[in-house]
């Protein structure tokens, strides 16, 4: 029987025992039922699929070694991995290269499988973006518990976050008006008993409305660090914006709560105009309004007309009228945030932050929401990946991307018959296409598509 016979024999029997499934339909109750059935066989079906194309794989190769410098030294040698529709067993060949005195599994490197490798590319990626927005466990608990919390974590480890980069979209040097950047810090708690900041620092456009009441931003882009110097972090953000955008034709905003590893944007951007962000701003006015609305408001107008003078005498009465030092070390704090910040405070439409507490939705959720303990290595791997994510960053680019070092393994093969038998030809596993030059896997595949 021929691959194809074959193939299209194991999914004529997957729809028949869907068919029969439904025709034997006694306690499926719902669409939810036939669905979940319907996948289970669907995922049943490609365990097989994928099966079946490594045996074939490994035939043709088998089929085309040079037996005289490649030898088979195991007939049926087994390996179990797990990927997103289940766990495959794969059967295959050892061979014995003669010329390098060197045992392989021809089809292991010819589908670019690791030797200890037991979890599928595409379901790495899909743990580790679970664990990106989750925690480990809750990724393990999201793919059925079929790989450890501990397991989880490992992936994630793995992943170089130094080297995440997202593509600036094009067109790149874009003609804007008005270039945002605003930053904050989320404060997370360390195994060693201590605390860090995780630094953050995005660009966008400005905001446009999606419904009432709910704003979003124009072209974000994330940038985070955990270093206590930021000046990396901002070499990042300038690096982006001077080749995304034409700086020089466009007014630029810093915004912040007033810390000085923000205000230090400015010695990036020399010609950027800064503000302390509308969100910090409020929080700090009602903190010291203790629930009095009409305080809050007046001092809010006072703010909005620049008028600093009626902001103080606020600030002052409410202090008298409190008896609790608690109280009043409060109503001082925030004058005294306010009073260092006064030539900064801007509530227009134009300069105001229109993404408040945008750093709990980026970092806050998986960092410091829940009482947990990091390593400044593991916060940093965290925080970089959400901000990969954020970005549209695609995970199965950063599972499947190449090592430094290209690990290409080559094999001496005698050429299909119609090529040039005479000559012997190296391929390499690292070389795959169907209509390229002569390579190993191409013409393998191309002869298991050929076969009739």
């Amino acid at each position: 029987m021929d691959f194809q016979t074959e193939i299209e024999g194991v999914i004529r029997a997957s729809v028949s025992r869907i068919i029969s499934d439904l025709a034997d339909s006694v306690g499926w109750r719902s669409l939810s039922d036939i669905v979940e059935r319907t996948q289970e066989t669907v995922n049943r079906l490609g365990v097989q699929i994928v099966e079946r194309i490594y045996q074939e794989v490994d035939r043709v190769f088998d089929e085309r070694r040079n037996k005289r410098k490649v030898i088979i030294k195991n007939c049926s040698k087994t390996r179990r991995l797990l990927t997103s529709m289940g766990e495959v067993t794969l059967r295959r060949k050892l061979y014995f290269d003669k010329q390098t005195a060197r045992y392989f599994f021809a089809v292991d490197e010819l589908l670019q499988l690791k030797k200890y490798e037991r979890i599928e590319k595409n379901l790495q990626a899909d743990l580790v973006s679970k664990a990106t927005l989750t925690s480990y466990g809750k990724a393990s608990e999201l793919v059925g518990h079929r790989v450890s919390r501990q397991t989880v974590h490992n992936l994630v480890k793995r992943i170089d976050t130094d080297a995440l980069d997202v593509p600036t979209p094009a067109p790149s040097m874009k003609t804007v008006g008005d270039i945002f950047i605003e930053a904050d810090e989320d404060h997370i708690h360390l195994n060693n008993g201590k605390s860090a900041e995780v630094k953050l620092v995005y660009v966008h456009e400005g905001t446009r409305s999606v419904c009432k009441g709910r704003a979003e931003l124009i072209n974000p882009r994330y940038f985070v660090t955990v270093d206590n110097e930021a000046d990396d972090l901002w070499a990042n953000v300038a690096d982006y914006l001077y080749s995304a955008y034409r700086c020089s034709q466009a007014a630029i905003h810093i915004s912040g709560d007033g810390a000085n590893w923000i205000k230090g944007g400015l010695n990036f951007f020399p010609r950027a105009s800064y503000h302390l962000d509308k969100f910090h701003v409020f929080k700090s006015v009602t903190g010291a309004s203790f629930g009095n609305k009409r305080l809050r408001k007046g001092i809010i107008a006072a703010l909005y007309a620049k008028d600093f003078d009626t902001v103080r005498t606020l600030y002052q009465n409410t202090y008298q009228s409190k008896q609790k030092l608690s109280d009043r070390k409060t109503v001082s704090k925030g004058l005294f945030y306010l009073e260092n910040n006064f030539d900064e405070i801007d509530l227009t439409p134009a300069h105001s932050c229109a993404a408040e507490g945008h750093v709990s939705h980026v970092l806050s959720a998986r960092l410091s929401s829940r009482p947990m303990g990091w390593s400044i290595e593991g916060a940093g791997r965290i925080a970089n990946l959400r901000a990969y994510y954020f970005n549209g960053g695609e995970f199965r680019n950063i599972v499947r991307r190449k090592k430094t070092k290209k690990e290409t393994v080559r094999y001496s093969m005698r050429v299909h018959e119609n090529q040039r038998p005479s000559k012997v030809y190296p391929f390499s596993a690292s070389v795959v296409g169907l209509d390229g030059i002569t390579d190993g896997f191409s013409s393998i595949l191309r002869a298991i598509l050929k076969r009739k």
